[in-house]
């Protein structure tokens, strides 16, 4: 399919700022119209009664810029998994087929023996939400989704001059507050980005309210388990994530710098992310589906859950298809990425009676040092934001 059309007069061109240094939230919804064929799949049903495979490509032509477009359900991968799907690609695509990773796991489940060897009860073995207090939370969100009911997903552009700011001022206040000094205190991206955004996203939650924030990240098991069941050296293509947790009371939220948030996002992937920690909580989410159908959620009947998916490990800004660029399209010494490589990604995800509100999904760093990242909210959250922006930058 080739459409001629200039993508700079595109109307959704106009809308993604370039080095830029105030954050900017973004509406996306048309690009659904051009980024997956028309009768594509959006649910389960979708492959279960028709011949679409679980994985497609979809490729729009414009005069100075290629629009590339996966589909797939997330029990066919997870961020690494794409990676590596992507590396195999574009290894074929350069005559080196010798590079390609053979398959891990394609006949088998390497991770089925996760969660048999308990050496240590979970760090959050005692905040798991049971019985009477899963149902306040449950009636809680219920409750929001009917009383609230207009949420919208919006793409935001974290510029890299902010992000640089407010980590180096978070690790100054960390390094000034700590009881060693001789300790360097360290933060990633993901954890300044977490404890930002989680701030802004509890916009509507009262400054003083003791409400508990439970602050969840999706973390990789690849390097925990890399010894024994996922080898670097095979391509494991399936979802090999579990999640950590941080907490924080909303009146802490926001009194506290963001450093302080951060520091707790950091210490909760230090402590949880371990390979006996990732066996206890896979014990755990197996006995929670026995008795429940669902996985372990953690907190109190208070909670608001924010939830974090963060790709920047998996490093797509960097994928170079330039092998397979016919044309130059948009002139090289105008831009930051090289020729082949991504200058913008996007992610919209279809979901059936799930409910996603406070979930954001971090598509990762781009050449000029911007972050992007996604999520679904409440409409009016979204407007506080976008005025927030407006006069606080």
């Amino acid at each position: 399919m080739k459409y001629e059309i200039d993508i700079s007069e595109h109307p959704l061109a106009s809308k993604f700022p370039r080095s830029t240094i105030r954050p900017t939230v973004l509406d996306c919804q048309g690009l659904q119209l051009i980024t997956r064929r028309e009768g594509g799949p959006t649910k389960l049903e979708d492959y279960l009664y028709s011949n679409d495979g679980q994985l497609s490509l979809h490729i729009v032509s414009f005069n100075d810029a290629t629009l590339v477009t996966l589909t797939w359900p997330h029990t066919l991968f997870d961020a690494m998994g794409r990676r590596a799907l992507f590396d195999a690609w574009i290894s074929v695509l350069n005559g080196r087929e010798s590079e390609v990773k053979p398959l891990h796991g394609f006949n088998s489940n390497p991770l089925e023996s996760v969660g048999s060897k308990i050496t240590e009860p979970h760090a959050l073995e005692n905040r798991q939400m049971k019985g009477f207090v899963f149902f306040i939370f449950a009636l809680r969100f219920v409750f929001e989704l009917f009383w609230h009911s207009k949420e919208e997903v919006r793409v935001v552009c974290l510029p890299a001059a902010h992000i640089n700011s407010m980590k180096s001022t978070a690790l100054s206040e960390l390094a000034t507050y700590s009881s060693d000094p001789d300790s360097k205190p360290f933060l990633s991206d993901g954890d300044v980005i977490s404890a930002w955004w989680t701030r802004l996203a509890c916009s509507m939650v009262p400054r003083n309210s003791k409400r508990s924030i439970t602050i969840m990240n999706v973390f990789g098991m690849r390097g925990a388990l890399e010894k024994d069941l996922l080898p670097a050296n095979k391509a494991y293509i399936g979802n090999a994530t579990h999640s950590v947790h941080a907490f924080v009371p909303a009146n802490v939220l926001f009194s506290r710098p963001i450093s302080y948030t951060a520091s707790l996002i950091r210490r909760s992937i230090v402590e949880q992310g371990t390979r006996p920690q990732i066996e206890a909580l896979a014990a755990m989410a197996r006995q929670s589906y026995i008795d429940a159908k669902r996985p372990p959620i953690f907190g109190d009947g208070t909670t608001k859950l924010i939830a974090f998916s963060n790709w920047t490990k998996a490093r797509f800004f960097e994928l170079d298809f330039s092998v397979a660029v016919v044309k130059e399209g948009y002139p090289l010494e105008k831009r930051k990425h090289g020729l082949g490589k991504p200058r913008y990604l996007h992610a919209h995800a279809y979901t059936n009676n799930l409910p996603v509100r406070n979930a954001f999904q971090i598509s990762g760093k781009d050449a000029e040092g911007n972050y992007w990242f996604s999520g679904k909210m409440r409409t009016e959250t979204w407007r506080e934001i976008e005025e927030g922006f407006k006069t606080e930058y």
